[in-house]
């Protein structure tokens, strides 16, 4: 009975290291799952590119795009230098035949690189990439430069893809971009200026009686003669702050405005016989009460045409006894 025993005990003994034999091995041998990492891989501008618009995102101003490109043969190296054009490499070893050809990342809705990526082999893109089980590599930071300015030498594109990746997976505000491009401001705010203006001159010279005044007293065409400016000149309701210039002749007061508000406003010629000048005042504030001289015109005299005293003062004295201002001086003798 005890020899029985203790062979049975001897068996199960024997059964239980073999079970945990078994059991050690297979658990020492159970593989941990991979663990995956960001690497740098560049592309090549040219034809072979094609960057395809997945999503607009909502609320910003970028877009996603799939980036389809053929594998280099060799390594890219640290700035493409190894790439063939429209092809993309890792930086430090070509694709290999399991890796996706296709690259996913985000980007600006401005930004025109991808449009010139594919016309221009000079153009250079760095990713920090990573492999996914989706079909594509995503490329979660960005760079791009050209050929003819490349990037620092002691620059990594590893730190340069992870700035970029902080700026795309930053918090975006609302953006509004504007339709031009911000260094034709200047000739934008001239085309606007001129659209706005135009139209304005030419109905502030109906509104001021100008044009009525150059189509009953036509230009003479004044080449000669004493000539000076009128300052801030006011006709009826309307104030020219600047560009009228008086010229005057033995027989006619010609008037002529600035080339840029020449529209609406022609030159014109009234002769001494029409013209009377007499005090005035300043019509608005906050200048009302200031001493001018008016200037009236035979053929209407409704229209009233005030210039500053100094200014009348000048004209008078260069008529050569042709104008004078009422109350102020006699009219010069005849031949004097």
């Amino acid at each position: 009975m005890i020899t029985r025993t203790s062979a049975a005990l001897s068996h199960a003994l024997v059964f239980c290291g073999a079970l945990a034999g078994v059991a050690g091995p297979t658990e020492a041998q159970t593989p941990l799952p991979p663990v995956r990492r960001e690497f740098p891989l560049n592309c090549r501008g040219g034809a072979g590119l094609v960057f395809d618009t997945l999503l607009v995102v909502a609320d910003s101003d970028r877009v996603r795009l799939m980036l389809t490109f053929a594998a280099n043969a060799t390594a890219s190296g640290p700035e493409g230098q190894g790439l063939e054009p429209g092809s993309c490499a890792w930086v430090d070893r070509p694709l290999s035949d399991a890796e996706p050809r296709r690259i996913q990342f985000a980007l600006g809705t401005t930004d025109s690189a991808p449009a010139r990526t594919v016309r221009d082999s000079g153009m250079y893109w760095g990713f920090l990439g990573l492999t996914t089980d989706s079909g594509y590599i995503a490329g979660v930071g960005y760079r791009h430069w050209h050929a003819s300015s490349p990037p620092r030498p002691n620059a990594s594109p590893t730190l340069a893809a992870a700035s970029a990746q902080a700026a795309t997976q930053a918090p975006s505000r609302r953006s509004f971009p504007l339709p031009f491009d911000v260094r034709y401001l200047p000739l934008f705010m001239i085309g606007i200026g001129a659209i706005i203006a135009a139209p304005s001159i030419v109905l502030m010279g109906r509104w001021s009686g100008w044009r009525r005044l150059a189509e009953r007293y036509p230009d003479r065409n004044a080449s000669r003669g004493t000539s000076l400016r009128s300052g801030q000149l006011v006709m009826n309701k309307s104030l020219y702050k600047m560009g009228v210039r008086f010229t005057l002749d033995e027989s006619h007061l010609h008037v002529t405005m600035s080339m840029l508000a020449r529209p609406g406003h022609q030159p014109f010629s009234v002769p001494w016989s029409d013209i009377a000048a007499s005090r005035d005042e300043w019509p608005w504030f906050p200048f009302k009460g200031e001493p001018m001289v008016r200037l009236t015109f035979a053929a209407y005299p409704e229209i009233r045409v005030l210039v500053r005293m100094p200014v009348g003062l000048r004209l008078a004295e260069a008529s050569g006894g042709r104008l004078w201002i009422d109350g102020m001086r006699e009219p010069a003798a005849a031949g004097s």
